[in-house]
């Protein structure tokens, strides 16, 4: 059931609906000063230039399906070469001289073929990380005559721990004692993308990222050869959840984040300071982190604003609608815990009102009612005059947080205040 079906005589003052344009509304300002990378219409791993906005998408059964705005925090690939395993270490293996096509559509992905030795097959980098780092690994990967490869860090080189995964590419299996921390995830033609989660041990310095072939579960055995597995872009980011491709040749490199908003006039236009109601439906990549916002209205730099909190920290796992108009007992709205799926997939609605005697805020979260609410009731539900929207950027409802990674699937504002019942028909 669409929106306009659910209140067909109320019409939304905005709507930004990124999955279904893919453009930016002209009243939005966007900046990233770096180039990026996305998955475009074609299924294919692009590279987008410094200032533009990328409109993600995702393999799903057999179909490129639009996701929607992509929105990242800072990160850094820091290791070097990330396609071209010429310039790795190679041990009991070697890299055929016969590229196949990758997963951004140029003949550049490379074989790593394993020796005819007996033991493990491997080829290895050693980035400079820091100490202490939860560090988010990953690589694509793809069937030749081997369809199984692992990722291993070593304890006695610059990790916690010593850790393995083995993935299994034709069913998605993964074993070892590191399974728990790791995802494969289909992209299309074949590939993989395997992401695997370590932690640097208390020391600044190298640290090894070895991908192997494997065998039937094992990762030594007696080599042929000739059979191997196809790699392309590695990634070693530190953070506790994977983003997007980061291309590096000869050094590492850094993607700036993005930043959203909508301001002055533009924002003025469609947003009623006395009441109102917002949906967001979106994705949220950010993971093990809180507080992370889909978005808040603001009042200017003394903190004061209107939004959504997400506590992705899995202990948690839970959302916030929330209006600080004060420095404590702050009036919020409180998702169940657990609300934020697997898939990472959540819809949230939240209002707000300021009259003599019915200042008060709602919220309904991928269907639900709130669990809870915090805070104290206050005559000021806005405080003074909003000014601006920031768009899954750094600051929370108390100030400056940790910059939101993921994607906004359609952003919508009512110019007036719905019951709880209708925000929980928004969500559903």
């Amino acid at each position: 059931m669409s929106i306009q079906q659910n209140f067909p005589a109320i019409s939304p003052s905005l709507n930004l609906n990124f999955a279904r344009s893919k453009t930016l509304d002209p009243r939005i300002t966007f900046s990233r000063t770096s180039t990026a990378t996305r998955v475009n219409e074609q299924g294919l791993v692009e590279v987008v230039s410094a200032d533009i906005p990328r409109f993600d998408h995702e393999y799903e059964n057999g179909v490129i399906k639009s996701l929607g705005l992509l929105v990242e925090e800072q990160r850094s690939n820091l290791i070097t070469y990330s396609a071209d395993f010429n310039n790795w270490t190679k041990v009991r293996s070697y890299i055929s001289g016969v590229n196949v096509i990758s997963p951004d559509g140029t003949e550049s992905a490379n074989k790593i073929v394993e020796d005819n030795s007996l033991g493990t097959h491997y080829v290895r980098k050693l980035p400079t990380v820091s100490a202490d780092a939860v560090c988010a690994i990953s690589v694509y990967v793809k069937s030749a005559q081997r369809s199984q490869f692992a990722i291993h860090t070593y304890g006695s080189n610059g990790w916690n721990d010593s850790l393995t995964a083995i993935y299994d590419l034709p069913t998605g299996n993964i074993t070892g004692t590191n399974a728990e921390n790791c995802t494969i995830n289909a992209v299309g033609n074949g590939w993989y993308r395997a992401t695997y989660i370590a932690t640097k041990n208390s020391t600044s310095g190298t640290a090894n990222v070895d991908f192997y072939t494997a065998l039937n579960g094992n990762v030594s055995y007696q080599g042929d050869n000739s059979s191997g597995i196809y790699l392309w872009g590695a990634q070693l980011e530190e953070g506790a959840f994977p983003t997007s491709y980061i291309p590096t040749t000869a050094s590492t490199a850094t993607r700036e984040p993005d930043n959203v908003t909508m301001t002055g006039d533009n924002f003025s236009d469609w947003y009623n300071q006395e009441q109102g109601s917002f949906l967001w439906i979106g994705n949220v990549y950010s993971r093990e982190i809180s507080p992370v916002n889909p978005f808040r209205v603001n009042q200017g730099a003394n903190l004061r604003g209107l939004g959504i909190q997400f506590d992705t920290r899995s202990a948690n796992n839970s959302a916030t609608f929330a209006s600080r108009t004060q420095s404590s007992n702050i009036p919020a709205k409180i998702a169940p815990s657990g609300i934020i799926p697997s898939d990472n997939k959540i819809k949230i609605a939240g209002g707000y009102i300021e009259s003599v005697g019915l200042s008060t805020i709602r919220a309904a979260f991928n269907g639900l009612p709130e669990d809870s609410y915090s805070g104290s009731s206050q005559t000021d539900i806005t405080y003074d005059t909003m000014y601006e929207i920031e768009i899954m950027g750094n600051r929370g409802i108390s100030g400056t947080n940790n910059q939101f990674t993921g994607v906004c699937e359609q952003l919508v504002y009512y110019p007036r205040i719905f019951t709880d019942d209708q925000l929980q028909n928004l969500t559903k």
